[in-house]
């Protein structure tokens, strides 16, 4: 079985740029992909295991929705590109039903998009 197919919620396939976070300039890059649980970051440094995060995330959709959450670092490791550049999950601890709803109606888009580009 495949890590996607157990998960609750399905993430995105496509990342997103604008990122800021609570505890210092610059420290979120960029979104790898993002499921109504969580959130795959780059960051600039590590970030320690269970970290509480506040994060602001621009979606790209149809009048462009801000997600405001909370979340806690559940895993933190090296980017594999090697370029001291960090790949930090964070765990969604709090999360309002209007952002939840914009993130799977994002995630949804996206992944109807590829398949789309598979047909």
């Amino acid at each position: 079985m495949e890590v996607d197919d157990r998960r609750r919620y399905p993430r995105s396939r496509r990342g997103v740029q604008a990122v800021i976070d609570e505890s210092g300039p610059g420290v979120l890059n960029h979104v790898d992909n993002i499921s109504a649980n969580g959130v795959l970051c780059h960051t600039i440094r590590p970030v320690p295991l269970m970290t509480r995060m506040r994060i602001h995330i621009e979606l790209p959709m149809p009048g462009n929705h801000r997600v405001d959450a909370e979340g806690i670092v559940v895993r933190c490791d090296p980017d594999e590109h090697g370029d001291d550049h960090f790949r930090v999950a964070i765990l969604f601890s709090r999360l309002d039903e209007e952002s939840q709803e914009s993130i799977q109606l994002f995630v949804d888009h996206d992944l109807e998009d590829d398949v789309k580009d598979e047909a």
